[in-house]
């Protein structure tokens, strides 16, 4: 047998328990695709990651990400606190390659923020009646004034904006919709904030994500275009999230943009080192 160890670290919280929980294994050299799949089903948190040399001389380490069922391209929290991991919580800047291409982190004073992909939008045909039906929530309580779009920074959400706080804390996923699915009203249960939102995931063997890296690059750029934020050439928004799962977490997001053009889309948060284990195999 092999002990291969990793850290615990909580992702977009500055305090234990809260965010979005990682394991991350920084030496795990021997171990092949079907073993690290079966990892992270028997962490069973909602994302492992695991550093490996990095194909691309651009980046400084290679990042894969399993959640519970699957492998991802792309993922924020795994981004964010994989990077936080190889720091050991020093300031400075590193690049993780990752399926959808190399990922720039920086770390200043216990905050952790990326570059994200630009973010891309497409229509789809869910309807705010089937969105309302699929989520138990009645059709009012889906806004009619902006669109139900799929957005994307390397992992597709459908964006589904509601009515308001109440709204958001009811939605269930009832339904089959086929994607994940985020919902969000722009309020705010903390101050300071200005946008409660959940993640319904789809297929990877978690139910309800208590913090969506990913999702927050194409959340900020609808809520900019959309003019639902007050907007500026860097706007500034805070996200909460998983609070209903009892998870409270807290996304910072940064949206530049010139004229009607999104220019760049940052991404971060605080981490919280929760300790570590190891695993014989």
């Amino acid at each position: 047998m092999t002990r291969y160890d990793y850290r615990l670290v909580d992702v977009f919280t500055d305090r234990a328990f809260g965010g979005n929980p990682l394991a991350v294994f920084r030496e795990p050299a021997g171990l092949d695709d079907k073993t690290m799949q079966a990892i992270a089903k028997e962490l069973h948190l909602s994302e492992t990651t695991f550093v490996v040399k990095p194909s691309s001389a651009a980046a400084d380490h290679r990042v894969r990400i399993f959640t519970p069922d699957t492998e991802l391209p792309f993922a924020g929290h795994p981004t964010l606190g994989t990077a936080y991991v190889l720091a050991d919580g020093k300031d400075g800047a590193t690049r993780l390659e990752e399926g959808v291409g190399v990922i720039r982190v920086t770390l200043r004073e216990g905050f952790v923020q990326m570059d994200q992909p630009l973010p891309t939008f497409t229509g789809t045909t869910v309807t705010r009646k089937v969105a309302a039906e699929a989520l138990g929530l009645a059709v009012e309580e889906v806004r009619s004034d902006v669109p139900i779009q799929v957005g994307s920074s390397g992992l597709p959400f459908l964006f589904v904006p509601l009515a308001n706080l109440k709204a958001v804390r009811r939605a269930r996923r009832l339904g089959a919709l086929d994607a994940h699915v985020y919902v969000f009203a722009v309020s705010a249960e903390r101050s300071g904030s200005h946008v409660h939102g959940r993640m319904f995931a789809h297929g990877v063997g978690i139910d309800e994500d208590p913090a969506t890296g990913a999702a927050q690059g194409p959340l900020g750029a609808y809520l900019v275009v959309h003019d639902l934020v007050q907007v500026a050439s860097t706007t500034r928004i805070r996200v909460e999230q998983g609070f209903e799962i009892g998870r409270p977490s807290i996304l910072d997001i940064e949206v530049d943009r010139g004229g009607a053009a999104i220019t760049g889309v940052r991404v971060g948060g605080r981490c919280v080192p929760m300790g570590g284990g190891w695993l014989d195999i």
